[in-house]
């Protein structure tokens, strides 16, 4: 199976979780990047809910690899005022045509994904979801059971895409 794992991070959670992945899948790491925002401190964490909760989109660097070279994508996005974050909502709009199978995950602080999930679904409508997973900020400090978790979760994800 050949694998890209593309994600965004503000504070370095998504960024653990997304390694993670990529090791465990053999797969490649595409780090988000948005255009002229800085989210550092309490007023860019305040930004970021906001711009979550609105399901704002914002100009993000151009992506280094094609989405559509992949068996199969990893999307990983932090969860924001109980959504996704801007700069993976802009990837999906601009790549989830070229998606053939999508596996979503996100970190989130919170007891659950809000909605997540759904929005990142209706971006990727032409593909087949394989497989999400939401971990909590607080797991992705403890690299051990992270590995274990998402190695798990990725054969899962090889079984759902015929891989």
């Amino acid at each position: 199976m050949k694998g890209l794992v593309v994600f965004f991070t503000r504070t370095g959670k998504t960024r653990k979780l997304a390694e993670a992945m990529a090791s465990a899948c053999g797969g490649e790491l595409e780090e988000l990047r948005e255009v002229g925002i800085h989210r550092e401190g309490i007023g860019g964490w305040l930004r970021a809910g906001r711009d979550g909760m609105r399901q704002r989109t914002v100009t993000i660097e151009p992506a280094a690899r094609r989405a559509a070279d992949y068996d199969v994508v990893f999307v990983g996005s932090p969860v924001w005022g109980g959504n996704l974050c801007p700069a993976v909502r802009t990837y999906l709009k601009e790549a989830g045509g070229d998606m053939k199978r999508v596996a979503l995950f996100c970190t989130m602080d919170g007891k659950d994904d809000g909605g997540t999930f759904a929005s990142m679904r209706s971006l990727v409508a032409s593909a087949r979801v394989v497989g999400e997973l939401a971990v909590r900020g607080r797991d992705a400090g403890d690299a051990e059971a992270l590995r274990t978790r998402v190695a798990d979760w990725i054969d899962d994800v090889r079984r759902a895409a015929g891989a």
